[in-house]
């Protein structure tokens, strides 16, 4: 059954853009929590950070403040939490951890992201042979350049960033990058929810959602031994982020999609 990572402290506040606020996690919870275990995460360590980054990063983004460093090395240890416990349990994994991280490059961050979460995480399993080959499906409304750049060149990551104006394309552009996935290890997911019908892209519908779900979770099955993660990367408008979040998970696992009453409210 899908495992849910959070920590209380994802709803704290520090200083970063207007749009990504703690009702964004709160909006996650609200519709996860009483669904799935929850599973809290422990910050990054130093040397887990410098696999993806260079010691002037790490020194750049303690110079924000200790709010700042505090939330952004607890966000990429709660997607290295996530990666770990698919690998050990292959079941899948959603990590609702804020700051994201995927514009974050080896020397540089913005677009909200201080860390590149995803590449912290994958880099230490790859670097302790946890595993040996990883894919990254990233299907943020944004490319994932930070991601990009950190893996260019890495033979043992495959990298597939999916971008569409039209739901029709987006939607078949995951479903033919799936199709011609190799077999890896595990599959981590960037999942960024701001091409939502009633968000920045204004058109994915929580149904999507699901069936995109569905068709990684399949994918991992059957080319990745169920070993797959996803980690929250965009979703801006926290009304509906939490309800498309839950219709991911939903065909992230495999089960239908069906009404939740939230137990809290953002």
């Amino acid at each position: 059954m899908l495992k849910v990572v959070f920590h209380e402290a994802y709803m704290a506040r520090y200083p970063t853009g207007a749009v990504e606020t703690p009702a964004r996690v709160r909006s996650i919870m609200g519709n996860l929590q009483g669904c799935y275990e929850v599973v809290v995460p422990r910050p990054a360590s130093k040397e887990d950070l410098l696999r993806a980054h260079t010691p002037d990063h790490l020194t750049q983004v303690q110079l924000e403040g200790k709010a700042v460093w505090e939330a952004a090395v607890l966000a990429a240890g709660g997607a290295l939490c996530a990666a770990r416990l698919t690998a050990q349990t292959r079941q899948p994994v959603f990590a609702a951890v804020r700051p994201p991280g995927h514009h974050a490059g080896r020397n540089r961050y913005g677009g909200f992201c201080f860390f590149n979460n995803m590449a912290v995480s994958l880099l230490a399993l790859l670097h302790d042979g946890t595993v040996k080959r990883a894919a990254v499906i990233d299907f943020d409304m944004h490319r994932g350049d930070g991601t990009a750049e950190i893996f260019n060149g890495d033979s043992r990551c495959l990298f597939l960033d999916v971008s569409s104006a039209e739901k029709e394309c987006f939607v078949q552009n995951i479903a033919g990058f799936l199709d011609a996935l190799p077999l890896v290890d595990i599959i981590g997911i960037s999942a960024g929810f701001d091409m939502h019908l009633k968000d920045w892209g204004g058109c994915l519908s929580n149904s999507d959602y699901h069936h995109i779900g569905r068709l990684l979770g399949e994918t991992a099955r059957r080319k990745a031994f169920g070993r797959v993660f996803a980690v929250l990367e965009g979703g801006y408008m926290p009304h509906e982020l939490g309800k498309a979040v839950y219709a991911f998970c939903r065909g992230l696992e495999g089960k239908e999609l069906i009404d939740v009453t939230p137990m809290t409210r953002p």
